[in-house]
């Protein structure tokens, strides 16, 4: 499988510890963290891009800041 995802150019949208981007993610919760307001701190489902489009957002818990 991963195989034909790298044929096709389909790659995996896994954004622990980025900032929130409203173009790949799909923020469906934020809760207290040490990390920076608007970080992603967890992913509850894998996003996928195919040849640089997003075709699934990723839907992620943000951290709400400190």
């Amino acid at each position: 499988l991963t195989t034909v995802f790298e044929k096709f150019d389909l790659l995996e949208i896994n954004p622990i510890g980025e900032k929130l981007d409203p173009n790949k993610h799909q923020a469906i919760s934020m809760a207290p963290s040490d990390e920076e307001a608007n970080t992603v701190i967890q992913v509850m489902q894998k996003g996928y891009e195919l040849s640089g489009r997003v075709i699934r957002p990723a839907m992620v818990i943000v951290s709400a800041g400190k």
